[in-house]
C-alpha cells in the first residue's frame, strides 16, 4: 500500500511483543515509530478549515479504500497477513464496541445534552423530538453502517467491504507540502488502533462528522465534497484493478449507493454523539488558540458549535428524507 498507493504512514523502526496469555494484563508490549515531526514540516489542525487540505485527505482515504477493495489487485498473502492483525469490523463506533444498549439511550441522551446547546438548537424544529425520532432507528443504522460487524449482512456487502481507517478524526491527520513539488500536499495517517474492515462511507462519514469545520460543509459544501471523494475513489478503483472501467463503478457502486451508505453512517454517528460523546462537550472559538490547543485531541461535534448545529440539522435532514 505505501509503495503502490503512495500513502504515509509512520515506518515502524522496531516492536516488541510479550503476551502473557496466562494472565494478559501482564502483557507488555513496545512500539518504536516514525515521527510527524514539525522539524521535517509537518503539522496538525484543530479542525480542517482549508477545501484544500480537506480534498488531499479525500485523495488519501480513495486510495486506501481503492487498494483494499474487494477484488482489487492487492497482495493476496499479505493480505491474508492483515487480515489477521486488524479488526474484522472497524471503529470504536460501531454499537458492539460501545456502551450497553446505547441505541435504546438515544431519546434520553438528547433530552439531556441538548440543553448544552439551547440557545443555538431551540429554535428549529427538531428541538422536541430528534432524539426520538433517531432512536427508533439507531439500531438498524448501526447494523447497515458497520456490516461487518453481522453475520446476516457480510455476504451482502462483501463486495462494497474494504480496509478501514477506523478513526479518521484530524488528530490522526498531519500535513505538510511536499519536499519535492510545492503544489504538492501530503497527509500522514496515525492510529491504526481501530483499523479494520468496513465500508469507504462509513470511514468518510466519521471524517466529515468528527474532522471537518462547519464553514465547509453549509449549503453545497457537503455535496460538493462528497461528489468529489466519489471521483477520487472512481478513479482508484480502476487504477487498482478492482473494477475495469469508470462506467462499471458507477453501474456497481453508483454515487446513490455511497451518498446512501455515507447517511446511514452519519446517523450512526449521531447515535454516539447524543447518546454518549457529548457528555464531554467542551465549545471552543476557532480564533481561541489556547482552547483550541486544549482540545485538540477532540472530535469536532464535542468542541464546535458550528459543527453541532450543522450535525444536528444534517441528522433531521436525513432523517426526514427517510420519512422519520
Amino acid at each position: 500500500m505505501i509503495e503502490k498507493a503512495g500513502l504515509r504512514i509512520p515506518k515502524c523502526y522496531d516492536a516488541k511483543l510479550e503476551p502473557n496469555e496466562l494472565n494478559p494484563i501482564e502483557s507488555k508490549f513496545s512500539l518504536l515509530l516514525e515521527d510527524f515531526a514539525p522539524s521535517d514540516g509537518w503539522s496538525q489542525r484543530w479542525l480542517l478549515q482549508s477545501e484544500d487540505e480537506v480534498k488531499a485527505t479525500f485523495t488519501t482515504f480513495a486510495k486506501l479504500h481503492a487498494y483494499f477493495w474487494e477484488g482489487s489487485n492487492k497482495d493476496a498473502e499479505a493480505t491474508i497477513e492483515l487480515e489477521n492483525g486488524v479488526w474484522e469490523s472497524a471503529s470504536y463506533v460501531q454499537p458492539k464496541l460501545q456502551t450497553l444498549n446505547q441505541c435504546n439511550d438515544v431519546a434520553t441522551g438528547w433530552a439531556s445534552s441538548k440543553l448544552k446547546c439551547q440557545k443555538e438548537l431551540e429554535s428549529f424544529d427538531y428541538w422536541d423530538n430528534l432524539g426520538e425520532r433517531l432512536e427508533s432507528v439507531a439500531e438498524e443504522n448501526g447494523r447497515l453502517a458497520h456490516p461487518f460487524a453481522v453475520d446476516e449482512l457480510k455476504d451482502e456487502y462483501k463486495k462494497y467491504r474494504t480496509f478501514c481507517h477506523g478513526d479518521p478524526k484530524q488528530a490522526n491527520l498531519f500535513f505538510r507540502q511536499s519536499p519535492s513539488s510545492s503544489n504538492n500536499l501530503e497527509v500522514g495517517l496515525i492510529d491504526f488502533q481501530w483499523a479494520g474492515f468496513g465500508l469507504a462511507a462509513t470511514d468518510i462519514a466519521h471524517f466529515i462528522s468528527a474532522a471537518v469545520y462547519a464553514d465547509l460543509l453549509v449549503g453545497d459544501g457537503e455535496s460538493n465534497l462528497l461528489q468529489y471523494f466519489y471521483e477520487e475513489l472512481k478513479q482508484y478503483l480502476v487504477e487498482y484493478g478492482a473494477y475495469d472501467s469508470a462506467d462499471e463503478v458507477i453501474e456497481q457502486y453508483s454515487f446513490d449507493t455511497f451518498t446512501e451508505q455515507y447517511e446511514t453512517a452519519v446517523l450512526d454517528m449521531c447515535r454516539l454523539v447524543i447518546a454518549y460523546a457529548w457528555s464531554r462537550f467542551e465549545p471552543v472559538d476557532k480564533n481561541d488558540k489556547v482552547g483550541c490547543a486544549r482540545t485538540m485531541n477532540k472530535n469536532s461535534y464535542n468542541k464546535s458549535m458550528p459543527n453541532v448545529v450543522w450535525l444536528m440539522s444534517r441528522c433531521d435532514s436525513i432523517l426526514k428524507s427517510r420519512g422519520v
